[in-house]
C-alpha cells in the first residue's frame, strides 16, 4: 500500500507552477501523470511507531548493514525468531538477529551459531523490529563499476 503524501513545493526541482498547463490547455497525458514518490511512502507503515537509527559499526555487515547505514525500526511489529531487531543488553544498544532455539534465546551477527550471544534469562529491552535498511552507496561500495 502506498499512501498519498503532500510534498512541499520545491522551486529548484519544480520550476513550473503547473507543468500540465504550460501552453494554456491540459495535457492529454494528465490522467497518466504520476505523483513524485516520497521514500517514506515505501518504507513506513506506521509513522507513529517508526524510528530511524544510524549504524556506527560494521558488526551487522553479513546482513548488509554497514557503518553509516540508516536502520528503520517499527515498534508496532511483533518480533519473532529470525528477525533483525534493535535491543538494549547490559545498557548497550544493539542491532542483532533474534534467534530462539528451544528454551534458549540468542542475538546473532550472522547465521553461524559461533557468532551468537546467548541471552537466555537476561533482562533485555527490545525496542522494535528492523523493517528496512538504507545503505549510502558511494561511501561503502567496494564493487568496481564499469564505464558507460
Amino acid at each position: 500500500m502506498i499512501r498519498e503524501m503532500e510534498i512541499p513545493w520545491d522551486v529548484s526541482i519544480d520550476t513550473l507552477d503547473n507543468p500540465g498547463r504550460v501552453s494554456g490547455f491540459i495535457s492529454p497525458a494528465e490522467d497518466y501523470k504520476q505523483r513524485r514518490l516520497h521514500i517514506a511512502q515505501k518504507i513506513v507503515n506506521d509513522p507513529t511507531n517508526t524510528f530511524y537509527f544510524e549504524a556506527d559499526d560494521e558488526q551487522m555487515r553479513y546482513f548488509g548493514i554497514l557503518k553509516g547505514s540508516i536502520i528503520i525500526v517499527d515498534k508496532s511489529v511483533k518480533v519473532s525468531s529470525g528477525m533483525l531487531i534493535v535491543c538494549c543488553v547490559d545498557e548497550e544498544w544493539l542491532t542483532r538477529k533474534l534467534l530462539i532455539k528451544g528454551e534458549n534465546t540468542y542475538l546473532c551477527i550472522n547465521d553461524s551459531m559461533d557468532a551468537c550471544l546467548n541471552i537466555t534469562g537476561k533482562n533485555i529491552t527490545v525496542f522494535g523490529a528492523v523493517t528496512w535498511t538504507c545503505l549510502p552507496h558511494s561511501k561503502h561500495n567496494n564493487v568496481r563499476t564499469g564505464r558507460l
